[in-house]
């Protein structure tokens, strides 16, 4: 520590001081001389003095000396110069960023009270110079307030802070910190992260790198010993069809982490807010237990359904939302020649009708000609072993353009007509025999194509059982694709788009006279797969997870997802629409050509619906959170910040670092403030040495009430 001058050339007034001082006591005594009328009879006498004046009150000049050195040195503006250059991050103005996690689990305890009194503390301890701001952040990160020294500003940004229903995050929130910093004029950045640093938000891949110059430092929030959590983490809803009603038997999947001794769990339904069943069930600690309610019969759309345990340390992951609606089976056509053989279409009829939840509605027609009432509530067509004719195709055409799908399987008597052959994505040939005796076999197929991929996995279905004796010989198109291939690598599957559908061609049939196929245990779930990638249906969606982001423009895929039925999707496409969120907040939705999205914040219901109305059944969307932030095991909040450190500048002579130890010399200037204190001192002394000197003079004329001794 030395002491320093911001600007030194005010010391020059010091040797102003010693002017005055060194004429006081060089300049010699004059005598005023006094002319007579005559001096003829006066005797003149040389007068001389040789005696210079001499400093009678050395202590009222010390005094006017002392203070106007005084006033010299504040107007040069001292400080104490407390950093070095080689520690250019300790001591010079600070760009600070606070960042504080607002994910669910900061609702434990009282974390983040905690966090909001923190953050106050290091706003209060700012320095003039000093620049800060506040990022909230869970999933992703959001400025609150950027790089300001006004504290009330960041006062009321604090006071805005709340738990959210997203997962911890830290890679957002540490680059926004990091692009703060790098465009900072200031010397030195500090981070101050405050979090329960759970592992799940931090993998180590997110690449986040400090400048230099700019040090982390871990506030962990969570002092308190384990906590006793027990959550839902699944809800299955498998469908039954009884007597042409629906049926859905929930059962939960409930886990408890923590906890020291077995624990009463009471679990309940409720059905459009209202409870109708509650199970209670002891839970060992750490374990995980399944809760079948009874089967309830389902009858009205966008019926909304929760479980719900009893409230604890972390509550939102104690619910599991669910929306279900009735009549989401997919129509399905099923068509063979009038030439082909009566059980020709037995195995096919039979894998798609084997299904408890309804999954599909199946319908048969023995005919060349497919009618346009054949196609009414129909998406898949399967055409299996017919030649269809040329009017019948171009009715397939614009049912396939408008979204519809079919799968054409060649086998014996199967064709197409010449004038409608550009819908196809193969030119077909003649039957062409596989390897005589043990027969051919798929030998690749393309696994990561919706229809194969469920196969994909280990124990997932074994296609290299199935024996192909006969098949088409095809030539794929040059905007056909190949799914799947023979051994010998002949097509065997292939794929074309045609407007908003899509059309397949399986080159051989879907029998049992031409493969085996039928007979493996892969037939049933290979159908299911087809009929649902050609009508577009994927698996109902009973719920989805926060952070996600919802097109409600797009009326397909929310049918496609079994969101709505054609009818909503229809009225949405058309119409403004407001979304209510669970907390009470609203988002405007307006009509036109672009995409509608929704981001997914909160957990609980998002109810959409046109502004001003309220209809009985509106298309409501259910949210959880997501289950990861329930996972309380924390990361060294040391280790992480050494991660993402860098190391200490290095004096290397740069204009940025001139200017940063400039800034810093001036930081602590300011800081100290001592000119204050000397201007303080030079008036006290100004006014001492007036009363002084006033003193004095009366005393040397003798002025009353003063005592000449």
């Amino acid at each position: 520590m030395s002491l320093a001058f911001l600007v030194p050339l005010f010391l020059l007034g010091i040797a102003g001081i010693v002017v005055p001082i060194v004429v006081h006591l060089t300049r010699r005594q004059r005598r005023n001389v006094v002319h007579f009328p005559s001096l003829m009879f006066l005797e003149k006498i040389p007068y001389q003095e040789q005696r210079r004046r001499r400093v009678q009150h050395w202590f009222l000049l010390s005094l006017r000396a002392l203070a106007l050195i005084l006033v010299a040195a504040a107007f040069a503006r001292p400080f104490l110069d407390q950093s070095s250059l080689g520690a250019l991050g300790g001591g010079g103005p600070r760009e600070v960023v606070v960042l504080v996690d607002q994910s669910y689990s900061m609702e434990i305890g009282d974390q983040l009270d905690r966090a909001r009194d923190e953050a106050q503390r290091i706003f209060d301890g700012l320095g003039p110079l000093d620049r800060a701001s506040l990022v909230t952040f869970a999933r992703g990160a959001t400025v609150a307030a950027r790089s300001t020294s006004d504290r009330t500003r960041l006062r009321a940004a604090l006071d805005t802070i709340s738990v959210t229903s997203s997962a911890t995050r830290f890679g957002p929130a540490l680059k926004v910190a990091q692009t703060i910093l790098e465009e900072s004029t200031l010397p030195s950045g500090e981070v101050y992260l405050m979090s329960d640093f759970q592992r799940t938000g931090w993998s180590g891949d997110e690449g986040v790198h400090l400048p230099p110059g700019s040090r982390v430092v871990p506030v962990a929030l969570s002092d308190e010993g384990p906590v006793d959590n027990v959550m839902v983490t699944d809800v299955s809803l498998p469908r039954q069809i009884v007597a042409g009603r629906e049926r859905i038997t929930p059962t939960a999947r409930i886990v408890r982490r923590g906890g020291t001794r077995t624990r009463e769990v009471t679990v309940a339904l409720d059905l459009d807010g209202q409870e109708i069943q509650t199970r209670s069930v002891p839970l060992e600690p750490d374990a995980a237990t399944s809760v079948a309610f009874q089967p309830f019969t389902l009858s009205q759309p966008h019926t909304m359904g929760t479980v719900r345990l009893p409230s604890d340390d972390l509550s939102p992951d104690n619910t599991h939302h669910f929306v279900l609606s009735p009549g989401t089976s997919l129509g399905v056509l099923v068509a063979e020649g009038a030439r082909s053989a009566s059980d020709a279409s037995l195995y096919l009829r039979g894998a798609l009708g084997i299904s408890d939840d309804g999954r599909f509605r199946v319908r048969n027609r023995r005919s060349s000609t497919i009618r346009p009432v054949d196609l009414e509530g129909v998406r898949a067509v399967f055409l299996n072993d017919v030649q269809i004719d040329g009017g019948s195709a171009e009715r397939l055409r614009a049912f396939v353009e408008a979204g519809g799908g079919i799968l054409v399987a060649l086998g014996e008597n199967g064709g197409w007509p010449a004038s409608a052959a550009d819908m196809l994505p193969v030119t077909v040939g003649a039957v062409e025999d596989r390897i005589q005796g043990r027969g051919g076999r798929l030998g690749h197929l393309d696994y990561e194509h919706p229809i194969f991929e469920v196969f994909a996995g280990p124990r997932s279905g074994d296609f290299t059982g199935a024996r192909f004796y006969r098949a088409r010989g095809i030539e794929p198109t040059d905007s056909a694709t190949v799914l799947a291939r023979f051994d010998d690598g002949s097509p065997a599957l292939v794929e074309s788009r045609l407007g908003r559908g899509r059309v397949l061609v399986w080159t051989s049939a879907l029998d049992a006279y031409w493969n085996d196929l039928a007979l493996q245990p892969v037939y049933l779930p290979l159908v299911h797969r087809l009929a649902e990638y050609l009508g577009g249906r994927a698996e109902p969606v009973p719920w989805f997870v926060t952070g996600q982001v919802v097109d409600l423009a797009d009326p397909d895929a929310l049918e496609t997802a079994g969101l709505v039925s054609s009818e909503a999707a229809g009225l949405a496409e058309g119409l403004d629409q407001v979304a209510l969120a669970p907390g009470g907040g609203s988002t405007r939705l307006p009509a036109g050509q672009g995409p509608r999205y929704l981001p997914l914040e909160e957990h609980g219901f998002y109810t959409v619906r046109p502004p001003g109305s309220d209809p009985e059944r509106p298309f409501v969307m259910a949210v959880n959170v997501d289950l990861e932030e329930s996972d309380l095991a924390r990361i060294d909040a040391a280790e992480l910040a050494l991660q993402i450190e860098a190391p200490g500048v290095v004096d290397d002579g740069t204009p940025r670092l001139a200017e940063a130890v400039d800034l810093r010399r001036e930081d602590q200037e300011r800081r100290q403030a001592l000119w204050r204190w000397l201007l303080l001192g030079a008036l006290a002394l100004f006014v001492l040495e007036t009363a002084i000197s006033n003193w004095v003079s009366r005393r040397a004329t003798g002025a009353p009430g003063v005592a000449t001794g």
